[in-house]
């Protein structure tokens, strides 16, 4: 099993808990300076700043760099609203074989017949799906990835749809799908 979180999630946190760091920070120069209680602001920073040095340590030791496309903070974190059953596993496969497969395959390999012609090539999604949150993969389907022949679905696809299909693909790294 894999980190859940990417190096670059993993730094995107950082950079927020450094920020909130500095703003205890200042917060607790300005009480100091006028002369008022101090020190639990002070006891904030330094913990939002040791929470940093965790966040940066789990970053470039466990959690794996995966060379992605930027995506908001707040799709990263969003979960599948769909529930996980046969039923939508089977409507998932249904739009992964009905727009997906034809470049990334019917096992999600990465080599669909029109996979050949694309540069770079589509990733392999057993490989990937099971390294990206949920959130990440439902951005990228909606809004294609740049540089890359990979489309945004979101105008042809419902948001429900692309929640299915990431559901199969869940389903489909996991070994309980096919």
């Amino acid at each position: 099993m894999t980190f859940p979180i990417s190096r670059q999630g993993m730094e995107q946190i950082a950079l927020l808990l450094g920020v909130g760091a500095v703003l205890f920070g200042l917060l607790a120069l300005i009480a100091w300076r006028r002369g008022r209680s101090w020190r639990r602001l002070a006891q904030s920073a330094g913990f939002l700043g040791a929470l940093v040095v965790v966040a940066l340590g789990l970053a470039y030791t466990v959690a794996p760099n995966i060379p992605t496309p930027a995506v908001p903070l707040t799709a990263r974190f969003a979960q599948n609203p769909v529930p996980d059953t046969p039923a939508t596993i089977a409507a998932g496969r249904a739009q992964y074989q009905a727009n997906c497969a034809i470049c990334h395959g019917p096992q999600g390999r990465g080599d669909g017949p029109a996979a050949f012609t694309l540069q770079p090539r589509p990733f392999d999604l057993q490989v990937h799906v099971p390294q990206h949150a949920p959130g990440e993969i439902s951005y990228w389907i909606g809004e294609g990835i740049p540089s890359t022949p990979m489309p945004a679905w979101k105008d042809k696809l419902s948001e429900t749809q692309r929640w299915e299909i990431i559901r199969f693909l869940q389903a489909l790294a996991a070994g309980r799908a096919s």
